[in-house]
């Protein structure tokens, strides 16, 4: 069977929408995203035939490894339930690395009311595997639509619940900080405690949530045996808060603004990361990219460092 958990490791929207219904047959999804190459769309063309056979040892990495212009052909599948279980399962994996490939995750707009769909469907399948699946292809998307379905699956199994944590830290909000940190300061697993963490931090850095109020203001709920974890975790977003306002810093619009930020990240964090405040869009990108990661990873590895 295939090793789906190698997949696994690969790797907030509150705007009101409307709601996200079935994808019309008039509605062509090619129309939305980059035409594929001659070669490309050849080989898109294969996949009804290679998973309506034996997805054991079925490698579809190449699929991933297009980017947007494969995200039409996974959607196609993703949304076909006449797929074996097992297909369904593998396709949808497919897609959120595809996803993740293109950077997609974007607003509630035109792709998403495409995308959106089909991760509905597959969220509310019956057969856990799917949900896990479709969970982990929702935390490339960012859409307030997911987010009722998502909170449903924290209900659900371990390995289905754990991806259902990490995609609500892309479209949830405030009220998601809870009932994440709530599961923290429940488990005994460090693996799951650190995704919950994941979590919550992408809500703080993408939706400029202050979560060290909310854990304050809950501090209660959480059971006297664990009021100084709660303070410990508090006081760490205490200083995350500090750390995304200088990371929004590194997209303004002047360089002096970029330079001092980055300035202060590095005497923060002793990070040395790649970012140059006076270079093209598409460099000051790629570090604030770098910067994000950091944060969204191995910031939460490290205890906090001293203050000077």
């Amino acid at each position: 069977m295939l090793l789906l958990a190698v997949f696994l490791l690969l790797g907030c929207s509150t705007d009101k929408v409307p709601p996200a219904g079935p994808m019309s047959s008039s509605v062509k999804p090619e129309a939305f995203f980059p035409p594929p190459t001659e070669l490309q769309s050849n080989q898109l063309a294969r996949l009804d035939t290679l998973l309506r056979g034996s997805v054991a040892n079925l490698n579809l990495s190449w699929v991933a490894d297009m980017g947007i212009v494969a995200i039409p052909a996974c959607l196609r599948k993703a949304g076909d339930n006449t797929l074996p279980v097992e297909a369904r399962d593998l396709i949808l994996i497919v897609l959120g690395n595809t996803l993740k490939k293109a950077v997609f995750r974007e607003r509630p707009g035109a792709r998403n009311n495409l995308v959106v769909p089909v991760l509905l469907q597959a969220l509310d399948d019956k057969e856990p595997r799917v949900q896990r699946s479709a969970a982990f292809a929702a935390r490339f998307v960012d859409d307030a639509r997911l987010v009722p379905p998502l909170q449903l699956l924290l209900g659900g199994p371990d390995f289905v619940q754990e991806q259902a944590v990490l995609a609500l830290g892309t479209s949830g909000g405030e009220m998601e900080v809870l009932p994440i940190a709530k599961l923290f300061f429940g488990t005994s697993s460090g693996k799951f405690r650190y995704s919950c963490l994941y979590s919550l931090a992408t809500i703080c850095l993408r939706h400029d949530v202050d979560v060290a109020s909310v854990l304050q203001q809950n501090s209660g709920s959480f059971g006297e045996k664990n009021l100084s974890n709660v303070e410990s975790v508090r006081g760490r977003f205490v200083e995350f808060k500090i750390i995304t306002a200088l990371v929004r810093e590194l997209s303004s619009s002047a360089a002096t603004q970029r330079r001092g930020a980055d300035e202060k990240l590095r005497k923060l964090t002793g990070k040395q990361v790649a970012f140059d405040p006076a270079g093209d869009e598409t460099t000051r990108t790629r570090g604030i990219e770098e910067w994000q990661n950091y944060f969204l990873k191995d910031y939460w590895r490290v205890p906090s460092p001293p203050k000077s």
